[in-house]
């Protein structure tokens, strides 16, 4: 594929290959193809939003993404609410009350790209205080391989959607 003779093109075949892998209908040399091309779209746009990736992570892991996902967190009483963010390592939300870093949250997340609910959990790693309600990032613990590939999928499809056609 380094025969593209412009962006729109590269991003076009991109597209394609992402409809492909969400549908399923990838062999082995397509989707590794495709991995690559994830790889370096999201390093331009790490690079276009001037952020960088930290050593031993890759810039697909490093992509966040704003992404509005209806979420429940079981913090003794159900909370729901939306994300406000979301990378392929965790989510961010706005609560009123804070929680605690390091605390470990029981989630439900309703991932659009492919139409399923995510439930696992989540460890509390950062919190800042945004006016009066708190934004809390939350950090995946244990996701397998399918929910891995679910989150991807939808960090992917909120980048592509970013990105004119």
């Amino acid at each position: 594929m380094s025969s593209w003779t412009s962006l729109a093109e590269r991003i076009g075949a991109f597209r394609r290959l992402h409809e492909d892998v969400r549908d399923g209908v990838l062999d082995a040399a397509a989707l590794h193809a495709y991995e690559q091309e994830r790889e370096a779209l999201a390093q331009a746009l790490l690079s276009a939003q001037r952020l960088s990736v930290t050593p031993g992570q890759t810039a697909r892991q490093a992509l966040r993404v704003a992404r509005a996902l209806p979420v429940e967190l079981a913090l003794g009483e159900p909370v729901s609410t939306t994300t406000i963010d979301l990378a392929v390592g965790g989510f961010a939300v706005l609560l009123a009350k804070p929680l605690r870093v390091a605390q470990s949250v029981v989630f439900a997340l309703e991932l659009q790209a492919q139409a399923v609910l995510l439930r696992g959990r989540a460890r509390v790693v950062s919190l800042q205080r945004k006016g009066k309600p708190f934004r809390v990032a939350l950090a995946f613990e244990n996701l397998v391989a399918a929910q891995a590939r679910w989150v991807s999928l939808e960090v992917f499809e909120a980048a592509l959607a970013s990105v004119p056609r």
